[in-house]
């Protein structure tokens, strides 16, 4: 007897927003955003100008009913242009554990929090995924 899975799919619905802040000039700190709601907590010398707050909310499809194991990456960097100025994404959680089981119809959505460090010294700009973003999604 042989079984074949479905492929897993992973489809990004929502990609982090950390919203707007800036480092004072005593230092830097760091943005978390809860994997529960869109939400933030800063701490250190940062200056929150609001901005747009979103968690990472990512739909796993496969199997119905089956159960997953999702890995994230441990960090991933944001970077400004083209150019050598980053910022460090770490600490990534998400708001189930595995392993995860699918909807009847092979469905679920994982929502992602995460902390952004700023240093002191950070650039002013937009920061985006510089590509190393990486999750593993596999049946249990």
């Amino acid at each position: 007897m042989a079984f074949a899975q479905t492929p897993l799919q992973l489809i990004w619905k929502v990609k982090m927003k950390f919203g707007k802040v800036a480092p004072e000039t005593t230092g830097g700190g760091t943005v978390v955003i809860s994997s529960a709601a869109n939400t933030t907590t800063i701490t250190g010398n940062l200056t929150d100008f609001g901005g747009t707050i979103k968690r990472g909310k990512l739909q796993v499809i496969g199997d119905s009913k089956a159960y997953v194991i999702v890995s994230l990456p441990s960090t991933f960097t944001l970077r400004k242009g083209t150019g050598t100025h980053t910022m460090t994404v770490s600490n990534l959680t998400m708001n189930l554990t595995n392993p995860i089981r699918l909807s009847s119809q092979g469905k679920k959505n994982i929502y992602f929090g995460a902390t952004l460090t700023v240093s002191p010294n950070q650039k002013k700009g937009t920061y985006n995924e510089d590509g190393d973003f990486i999750v593993d999604v596999d049946y249990q």
